[in-house]
């Protein structure tokens, strides 16, 4: 076992190798669990997992075709999601590649999954519910389907990048608390998004003075830094669904799209008036965007052109 930590605070970040079916069911901690191995040949499994106060999320390769009894702790929630291409059955139902699984705490669970398979995971524990979900969206219905609904497939692939970075040793400079609200504030919006909640309400005068409120706590200097949309309802006094609405009603855009946007605007100024001799790489990364190749797509997408395109024209 390798144990690491982010940012030189307190060992989170495990690597732990096993040979044996049996030993991979027993290095998920917090996991009811048992593996019967199906196809033939020598076992080898890896788990890469980082354990937060409220949510423990991991990544889990296996080399063979196991049949997975799985049972995470009362009050808790399950999600998976494949790493790679390959997809699982989930009680019996087969999932697809591009879908989050879901199963509730408490619950007995089987899954079937084929050789070579990779699968992130997230256990939200019991506190995760009474702390965090009441706060930033009051009543939450455990959905009791196998996955996840509502679910995009843009949204999907921005969480698998998340986690590919959040679950390698290396560090970054993105603290553990940082993190931990980016973290978590996903997982809320994937939550929300599978909620079947009636459409809100809101007046003109009301968006008036919410966008207001927004634009005056989107300075600058927090568009630098990763901004969740937990912190902006509190700063703006206003529940995740109102929020929503209100740009939806407004932009026809989400927030999280809204801030992209200024955020790749502020980028492409910094670009163009480069007095710093920044890298395109510590400018997006001063802007918050954590995946370059992500951020040079839909810097592309925006503008029409490469960051390094509109570097060049500075020149001119």
């Amino acid at each position: 076992m390798n144990r690491h930590t982010l940012n030189n605070q307190a060992p989170l970040w495990n690597t732990i190798h096993a040979n044996d079916a049996n030993h991979q069911a027993a290095n998920l901690t917090n996991w009811q669990q048992e593996f019967d191995q199906l196809s033939s040949g020598h076992f080898l499994g890896v788990i890469n997992e980082l354990h937060f106060s409220h949510i423990h999320t991991f990544r889990e390769d296996t080399s063979h075709s196991l049949r997975q009894q799985c049972k995470v702790e009362q009050g808790g929630l399950w999600l998976g999601l494949s790493a790679n291409s390959k997809s699982c059955r989930i009680n019996n139902e087969q999932s697809t590649s591009n879908q989050f699984l879901c199963r509730a705490g408490g619950q007995d669970f089987e899954l079937l999954t084929p050789d070579n398979f990779s699968i992130y995971g997230l256990v939200l524990h019991r506190s995760f519910f009474t702390d965090i979900i009441e706060q930033a969206m009051g009543d939450f219905y455990v959905n009791h389907s196998l996955w996840l609904e509502n679910i995009t497939q843009a949204e999907l692939q921005k969480f698998r990048q998340y986690l590919n970075l959040l679950l390698q040793p290396k560090s970054n400079r993105w603290s553990i608390s940082t993190h931990e609200s980016i973290l978590q504030d996903a997982v809320l919006e994937l939550l929300s998004n599978g909620q079947q909640t009636a459409e809100v309400q809101v007046t003109s005068p009301q968006r008036q003075r919410i966008m207001a409120r927004v634009h005056e706590y989107l300075t600058e200097s927090r568009l630098k830094t990763p901004i969740t949309m937990s912190e902006i309802c509190a700063a703006v006094h206003v529940s995740r669904r109102t929020l929503q609405y209100t740009f939806t009603q407004c932009y026809g855009i989400s927030p999280k799209q809204y801030i992209q946007v200024t955020r790749l605007n502020q980028v492409r100024r910094v670009l163009l008036n480069n007095e710093e001799f920044l890298t395109i790489s510590e400018i997006a990364f001063n802007y918050g965007f954590f995946h370059l190749g992500w951020f040079c797509q839909n810097y592309k997408r925006l503008f029409g052109e490469t960051p390094r395109q509109t570097l060049q024209h500075k020149s001119y």
